[in-house]
């Protein structure tokens, strides 16, 4: 439901006009009336409307400096003007003002339901917005004004719901991962810190039942079925729309909790009690670091590839989380840089390290990952391997022959009998981006260029064509590369 605030200095005008949202336009509720200029301005800051509908000529502030006066200060409320003169220099006025619509009268209920409907495609398109804003602001840890959630998300309580593909968002270093929308045409809401994760909000009347969203849950699951290991995290118990901020942080916060390299989890926190949510006890770890602190301090880099080989067991029959191994890691590489054992710069160490997390499969891998990273032995210093452009070349060329097969970064390299991380430093090389980033945005090229050279493909066709089995996550990849839809892109094409 939209409000709105209609502003009119004559009383059957403004009657009129109330009558005709209430009978023709059932999305929009009137919240409050105001006969001039300045008790309009006051109901405005105060209620924040969706819509304000003005006479142009009430008493000073008028409905066109209305629109200039918030225009500036609350740039989301749409305003429908509404004029007795046909007079150009009114019209050009409220142009500049950004107003939505200008109607002259006398008003009939077709015009303003035409008026008022065009104004909501106008508060959907700033609210789907604003609510992204949001999202990511709270996918960051952030708050957000309470009166703003209630404002963007009008179901009254929602389910909640984190699906993601392998490791957690890259943490070693500031990659500009592109963030996932749902479209603006989808109920659900959904937000994604990358490409590889989906946090769904599912507002609970859309699914009437608890059943109903665990049935939900369990077919995200199943559709995660492509990759090596996957965490599933939700929550079954339903909340309120003003403890929105509230479930978003806490399902993030438990989902980097629950994260374990290699393990593919589903789990429901509403049955996990604090102690399950909890596991901030390094001391296990800082074991591990003494003893490679030790072998470090002696230069003995077999012994020190051993330890980890042999933690990377331990860890995963432990089910260590990752939040827990990127702490080793980041302390190890500490004390590598202090024994100068290990050369890389501090920028490249980051990148490597951050590839080696995001496309391990288990902990195995992301241990011989970072064992690549080390130098052969104590006197080697840094691993310089031989490579050429025509190499990259031949790599390039078998992926852009194979667009439509999703391919691991694991196994591109054991194709090429390349290591994962050598494979990493060569992507970077030649193409200053990961492999996934690289490998993303080949199939939204090669998708545009399907959809340019036949309009007439379906979606799901072209997503399948270049590596997306799945048609709604292809859409809010391609959204987030290209800024438009699938289907706006190929209404672009036709024309």
């Amino acid at each position: 439901m939209y409000s709105v605030i209609v502003a009119e200095d004559e009383p059957l005008a403004l009657k009129s006009i109330c009558s005709i949202i209430e009978r023709h336009c059932p999305d929009f509720k009137v919240v409050c009336t105001a006969e001039n200029g300045k008790d309009a301005a006051k109901a405005i800051r105060e209620i924040k409307p969706d819509l304000v509908i003005s006479d142009i000529k009430m008493p000073r502030p008028t409905g066109v400096e209305l629109a200039e006066i918030f225009r500036e200060e609350l740039p989301d409320v749409c305003f429908i003007i509404i004029s007795g003169f046909q007079d150009f220099e009114f019209t050009q006025s409220a142009i500049r003002s950004g107003v939505t619509d200008y109607l002259l009268k006398p008003i009939t209920p077709g015009i303003v339901k035409n008026s008022v409907e065009k104004a909501a495609e106008r508060i959907r398109v700033i609210r789907y917005h604003a609510r992204n804003t949001m999202l990511r602001s709270m996918g960051r840890g952030e708050s957000v004004p309470e009166y703003e959630l209630k404002r963007y998300f009008p179901d009254e309580s929602y389910y909640i719901c984190i699906t993601r593909k392998g490791g957690l968002p890259r943490r070693f270093y500031f990659d500009r991962n592109r963030e996932i929308y749902s479209d603006i045409n989808e109920s659900f809401i959904v937000f994604g810190r990358d490409e590889m994760e989906s946090l769904y909000m599912i507002p609970e009347e859309i699914l009437g039942s608890k059943k109903a969203f665990l049935d939900y849950v369990e077919k995200l699951s199943d559709d995660l079925s492509d990759v090596s290991y996957k965490t599933v995290v939700y929550n079954s118990k339903p909340f309120k729309v003003d403890r929105i901020l509230e479930n978003v942080q806490s399902i993030y916060r438990n989902f980097d909790k629950l994260s374990v390299i290699g393990k593919s989890r589903i789990i429901d926190i509403a049955d996990l009690n604090e102690k399950e949510l909890c596991d901030d006890d390094y001391d296990d770890c800082d074991m591990i670091i003494d003893e490679v602190g030790g072998y470090a301090q002696q230069r003995r880099l077999a012994e020190i590839k051993e330890c980890l080989r042999r933690t990377a067991k331990k860890w995963d029959i432990d089910g260590k989380n990752q939040l827990w191994v990127e702490y080793f890691v980041r302390e190890m590489f500490v004390l590598l840089r202090r024994y100068k054992l290990i050369e890389v710069s501090i920028g490249e160490a980051e990148y490597l390290m951050g590839d080696v997390f995001f496309n391990a499969g288990n902990l195995e891998e992301l241990m011989e990952g970072i064992i690549d990273i080390l130098p052969e032995s104590a006197e080697e210093g840094v691993i310089e391997k031989v490579d050429s452009k025509e190499s990259f070349d031949m790599i390039d060329q078998f992926l852009k022959a194979n667009i439509s097969t999703s391919y691991s970064l694991q196994e591109i390299s054991d194709r090429f009998n390349i290591s994962q991380v050598y494979m990493s430093r060569i992507f970077r090389k030649y193409t200053s981006v990961s492999y996934n980033k690289y490998m993303t945005s080949l199939r939204i090229d090669r998708a545009k260029e399907l959809m340019t050279n036949d309009p007439t493909l379906f979606i799901k066709d072209v997503a399948i064509m270049v590596g997306y089995p799945d048609q709604f996550y292809f859409s809010r990849i391609f959204r987030s590369y290209t800024g438009r839809s699938p289907s706006e892109y190929l209404k672009e094409a036709e024309q």
